[in-house]
């Protein structure tokens, strides 16, 4: 699919778009908004000092707000500026918990509006030395190394292709200049792990070199201490020695930085944001550059690109070589100086391949590859009509059978002995692109509309099949794309009896994964993007109360919520909801436990939880909540019945501001997402 390129504007705020938010986020929730107000209000750190344009009060009201400025964080304070007391950038982060591995979670970070002010302002003042500090390692594959000048979207005619739509519905210009922004700086030289595989230096490495050992770095992000970011930039004695003089450095203020946004903690970085990768590729880098430098200074050197390669991509590690000992020296050293840092090797991941290098996920790749090819190349062939007229028309047949693709999609996994899991993203972008080839192709021909229907029927089987069995977060985007394209086409170029017979299909599906997997306390941001999927369908299709509220474990008898909701669940639920009246119990118990939820933290903390800020503000601007209860969230955050018209201001001051509410496009969202996706 051509794209258009785009120059950048030189905004240092664009970080807020592209590298402080996890990519596992829902689709109704983005930076857009909050970085739209920044720009309009002029509002910026530098230092102690925030500053902003003058002469409104309500905005004035709102910066204390939003940023948690309270008596206790600010020294001084004049119409437009506030300078900020020690310590009044130390916030709480939203921490919420995605599926990993089997009975394993990874815990990802939201940071406080103020600290992603604090790594605006940190970026604009040390990205020279972000570069610098990020080119001293030959080994790493992903690593910036310039500030990027150009962003890539799929413009007017993507669209007109893929739906007929002339019309893009809640397309801002400025979105479409940021929405596939994919990081601050520029990256060098993989973008993407699974784009390594196929590079030329891995198979010129598979040429070269006899074997391949792979490992990586055991809880990474969750053992770096902050403070080594200081250490591997100086020596570690001296920042001991001289503690002051060390906070001074570009280190100390990374490390400052990165304390302040997990409220104070110094063991473990935050996991998720594209500034978190950089602050630990700065450790590991030079981890590598010393590693490398006492392998060549040995009494007999072991030399990088002639007796052995390394090929780091974030924390994770390929050692090409031929001889054994050379890699038993390499990964020594590594275990070595990675302890000086408080990291281990995972040991029990480490995999080892002989020649000819072949990895079983390298395998299915290629036999899955060939598989759709052959089972969904939707080759046509002509047939000819038997109209009254005796007048030939070229119609476009296909065939697709679900069937054959699951069975030999099994045989593939198991001739190369790798789980569901390992190709599951793969997969399903696979099948994605085949599906934009097909309507590409029903586009511009004539078609039996019946045969057509089947066929996308047989794709959603199958696409269903490949991820029910382990929905994670990647991968459900990867459906939703998928389900979206098909939902458009069919709305827009199928008979009623067809699309209801899709829709239907679609509905059913993910019925049964709701179902099946049922929310739970730590992991609830795996099947959102499906409420959000069976939204798209229409109101034929909306489930039932009782249903709805057994897969989020709301009690509608009890009035009550059996499991913690958090911030994003609660807003996807809302936004599902809306203003429904088959929702209306269902909206009131949630109202409840918002209200429970704010009220039992302190009324200090309540502005400094970054979960509760935002869903304060996202509640004011909500369409679907009325004024009597963004009353009651107005007490709880310190405005009384009396400031009444302030009240109204502040509701009114923005349409959005970190969720989208109506005239929402999920098509367009998934396309923005997949373009930012690491792994």
């Amino acid at each position: 699919m051509p794209k258009s390129k785009k120059n950048i504007t030189n905004k240092k705020e664009r970080a807020v778009l592209s590298d402080i938010l996890p990519f596992e986020t829902p689709a109704t929730f983005s930076n857009r908004y909050f970085y739209d107000f920044l720009i309009s209000n002029g509002i910026e750190l530098r230092g102690n000092v925030l500053t902003w344009r003058s002469g409104n009060q309500t905005l004035n009201k709102i910066v204390k707000l939003i940023f948690a400025l309270g008596p206790k964080e600010i020294a001084n304070e004049t119409d437009g500026k506030i300078t900020l007391s020690p310590g009044a950038l130390k916030a709480i982060p939203f921490h919420y918990k995605i599926s990993h591995k089997q009975k394993e979670f990874r815990e990802l970070t939201v940071v406080h509006p103020k600290n992603q002010l604090a790594v605006i302002e940190f970026y604009d003042l040390c990205k020279e030395l972000i570069l610098y500090y990020c080119d001293e390692s030959k080994f790493s594959i992903r690593k910036p190394f310039k500030t990027a000048k150009f962003t890539y979207f799929k413009d007017r005619l993507h669209y007109d292709k893929l739906a007929q739509d002339h019309e893009v519905v809640g397309v801002e210009e400025f979105d479409k200049e940021y929405e596939n922004l994919k990081t601050f700086f520029s990256y060098k030289e993989i973008s993407n792990i699974h784009k390594f595989y196929e590079s030329y230096k891995y198979h010129r490495c598979e040429k070269k070199y006899k074997n391949l050992f792979k490992f990586d770095i055991s809880k990474c992000f969750d053992s770096i201490y902050s403070h080594s970011i200081t250490w591997a930039l100086l020596d570690k004695d001296m920042v001991k020695d001289e503690i002051p003089i060390s906070k001074l450095t570009f280190g100390g203020k990374f490390d400052r930085l990165m304390q302040d946004l997990n409220y104070g903690e110094t063991n473990g970085i935050v996991i998720g944001p594209e500034f978190s990768r950089i602050f630990a590729e700065i450790i590991l880098q030079k981890i590598d550059k010393t590693v490398q430098l006492k392998l060549s200074n040995r009494n007999e050197p072991i030399i990088f690109r002639k007796d052995y390669e390394v090929f780091r991509y974030v924390d994770d590690y390929f050692i090409f070589y031929n001889d054994v000992y050379v890699k038993e020296e390499v990964l020594g050293l590594f275990r070595l100086h990675l302890r000086d840092y408080k990291l281990g090797l995972n040991e029990g991941k480490s995999e080892e391949y002989k020649k000819p290098i072949l990895t079983g996920i390298t395998a299915a790749k290629v036999g899955i590859v060939k598989l759709l090819d052959k089972k969904m190349s939707f080759k046509s062939k002509q047939e000819t009509s038997s109209l009254a007229n005796d007048s030939d028309d070229n119609i476009l047949t296909f065939y697709v059978s679900s069937s054959t693709l699951i069975t030999e999609f099994k045989i593939i996994l198991k001739s190369a002995d790798i789980n569901y899991k390992d190709i599951q993203n793969f997969t399903l972008g696979c099948i994605d692109n085949k599906v934009i080839s097909f309507i590409h192709l029903c586009s511009d021909t004539v078609q039996n509309e019946k045969q057509l229907g089947k066929v996308f029927l047989e794709i959603l089987d199958f696409a269903f099949f490949v991820y029910a069995v382990t929905p994670r977060v990647n991968s459900t985007i990867k459906l939703c794309s998928i389900l979206s394209k098909v939902i458009q086409f069919a709305k827009l170029n199928l008979n009623s009896d067809l699309k209801n017979r899709i829709f239907k299909k679609i509905y059913d599906e993910i019925f049964l994964v709701l179902k099946k997997s049922r929310i739970q306390e730590h992991v609830q941001i795996e099947t959102l993007y499906l409420l959000i999927t069976l939204n798209d369908l229409g109101r034929d299709y909306r489930l039932e109360e009782e249903v709805l509220c057994f897969y989020f474990c709301i009690d509608l008898s009890k009035k009550k919520c059996n499991y913690e909701l958090h911030y994003f669940t609660i807003t996807v639920l809302l936004f599902y909801l809306g203003n429904k009246a088959r929702y209306v119990k269902t909206k009131k118990i949630l109202e409840n436990y918002i209200l429970e939820l704010m009220s039992n933290v302190s009324k200090e903390n309540r502005f400094r939880k970054t979960e509760l800020i935002l869903l304060f503000f996202d509640l004011l601007s909500c369409p679907y909540i009325d004024r009597v209860f963004k009353n009651k969230l107005f007490l709880l955050f310190g405005i009384p019945s009396t400031q009444g018209r302030l009240r109204t201001s502040i509701i009114n001051y923005r349409k959005y501001w970190f969720t989208k509410w109506d005239n929402f496009n999920f098509g367009k969202e998934l396309e923005a997402k997949k373009s930012q996706e690491v792994y």
